[in-house]
């Protein structure tokens, strides 16, 4: 890394962070029983990037679940 601090990484990381949990609260909703728990994985694996691009492929590739009506 050139010349950048943890002070600015995690000014870029925790704004994305809180992002990729909100698209994942609204995709858990759609695709899983647990939008929550799929909001926090999603939120947390932000900091491990390939697992967090990985992982919303997933989501996004998951069918949709039946409503119960």
């Amino acid at each position: 890394m050139s010349n950048y601090d943890i002070q600015t990484i995690f000014q870029w990381l925790i704004p994305v962070a809180i992002i990729m949990a909100v698209v994942g609260f609204i995709l858990g909703k759609r695709k899983t029983d647990k939008p929550i728990l799929t909001a926090l994985s999603l939120g947390i694996s932000v900091f491990v990037p390939i697992v967090a691009i990985v992982y919303l492929i997933y989501l996004l590739n998951k069918p949709d679940q039946a409503t119960a009506k």
